[in-house]
């Protein structure tokens, strides 16, 4: 009998083996690439959610910067009134500040008042029982 045919199966099966790893590894290169591609387009998502954020970044850094220009210039305002209605402010206080003194003149001289009408009227009473006694 010819020997060669043996031979021959050892070495298709191991002709079939490497082909089959070959297959195999062809298998989870298509597996990876699919997965470089999905991530290759969250990448380019990711990308995309950046430069978005940073447009709104941008935007809000303008209006950060106006309303900082208005903050100034309502404080440029408030600090020139200031200026204009200081001395009537102080003027007024001074003017209810004389107010509340004769107020508490005009107080002091009301509890006189009732202490002498108390008085009065007490020695009123006592010159009243003495006529009738």
């Amino acid at each position: 009998m010819n020997e060669e045919p043996t031979k021959d199966l050892a070495t298709r099966a191991f002709q079939k083996r490497v082909l089959d790893e070959f297959a195999a590894v062809r298998r989870e290169v298509a597996v990876i690439r699919t997965e470089q591609a999905a991530m290759q387009s969250d990448i380019a998502e990711i990308r995309s959610d950046i430069l978005e954020i940073r447009t709104q970044q941008t935007a809000t850094a303008k209006n950060i910067a106006a309303l900082d220009q208005r903050l100034t210039t309502l404080e440029k305002t408030v600090d020139d009134r200031l200026k204009e209605t200081r001395p009537i402010w102080e003027a007024v206080q001074e003017q209810v500040q004389r107010l509340v003194e004769k107020f508490d003149i005009v107080l002091q001289e009301l509890y006189d008042v009732r202490t002498d009408s108390k008085i009065y009227g007490r020695r009123i009473g006592e010159l009243e029982r003495r006529m009738l006694s």
